[in-house]
This record gives C-alpha cells, structure tokens and sequence, in this order.
C-alpha cells in the first residue's frame, strides 16, 4: 500500500481541551471611572465586558457605546463640535476644571491639591481628557475610535451587546426572585404542615 493506507492506520489524533488563560475565571476590580461623579452627572456609566473584562462605556439616555469616556464632555466642551475645537479652547475648559477641583494658595495660585480628595477619580478623568485631547495622534485615534461615523457604526455591536447583557441579568434577578418567593412558600407551608 502507498501513503494513503498507512494514514488510515494512524491512531486519530484528539486534541486537548485548551486551559482559560489565568485570571479569566475571577473578573478583576472593577475600574475606579465607576465612581466618577463626573460620568454620571453627564449619563454615563462603566461597564466590564464578560470575557475580556475591558471597560466600556455606556449611555443610557443617548442609547450609545464607546470604548473610552466621552473626553470632551468631560472637559465641559460640546461634543458635536469636536472637528473645530481647538488646543486653546481645550486649554481653557481645562483650566476652568482645574480650578474647580484644585486648591488655592494665599496669593491665588492653584496648588496641586484637591480641594476633596474624594475628587480624585474625577481629576484623574480630566487629566486623561486633557492629555487625550491635546497630543494630535491620540486625539486623531480617539476620535476615529469613539466619533466619526464609521467608528459609531462598528460601536453599534458593543451596544447589541450591552443591551443584551443587561436583558440577561434582568431574567436572571427575575428568576431568582421567584425561585426565592417559591422557596419562602415552601419553607411557610412546611412549617404549618409540622406545626399541625
């Protein structure tokens, strides 16, 4: 016999089930932008996908996914603008937060410390939109990620899939809730059923 027949003859070959890569199993802490007053204030929420675990954030009022935080609303710019603001304008919303959150010294000057250091997750925020928004390359890649029209046409899916997950975890508190109600019944009408 040629090759063909001792191929037939070979053992079949299985393969093994490929491990979870480490960590997967327990998602990490969720990211501190969850606390931002700032997002919240502006409609915003952070998400962790359920595989990967990257943050993600989400809009309810305006139904919309993104990858990063809306960096210029952050800043208090409007974000329809973006095409036309430039690194003065951000300048100077910047400095307007800055000396919201920083403290003054006795000549005026904005020291480095918050005025609450409660704030931090916040000043953080503004310092990442302002670094963002400032350098051109990031700035250009931000906007091609979270802004331009292919960019909110490929988000589209992230937020199928937000929906999807939050409908998912509505069913599941739904079905605990009545397999608990359930199981309260049961327990009370065991205990009348011993009592009798």
């Amino acid at each position: 016999m040629g090759k063909k027949g001792k191929e037939k003859d070979a053992e079949p070959n299985f393969q093994e089930e490929i491990p979870e890569p480490d960590g997967l199993e327990n998602p990490p802490d969720p990211p501190p932008e969850v606390a931002s007053a700032i997002l919240k204030d502006l409609g915003w929420e952070v998400f962790q996908m359920p595989v990967t675990y990257r943050k993600y954030f989400f809009s309810t009022q305006r139904r919309e996914a993104r990858v990063q935080a809306p960096y210029f609303e952050v800043l208090g710019l409007p974000e329809s603008d973006f095409r036309t603001i430039t690194k003065d304008g951000i300048w100077k919303a910047f400095f307007q937060r800055r000396t919201t959150y920083k403290q003054a010294d006795q000549e005026g000057s904005l020291t480095e410390e918050l005025k609450d250091e409660g704030d931090r997750v916040d000043w953080d925020l503004i310092m990442e939109a302002y670094q963002v928004l400032t350098d051109q390359q990031a700035r250009a890649e931000y906007e091609a990620r979270n802004l331009l029209q292919q960019a909110r046409h490929q988000l589209i899916g992230l937020q199928v899939m937000h929906e999807a997950q939050v409908r998912e975890e509505a069913a599941l508190a739904e079905a605990r809730a009545v397999a608990e109600a359930a199981a309260a019944v049961a327990a009370e009408a065991e205990g009348e059923g011993q009592a009798a």
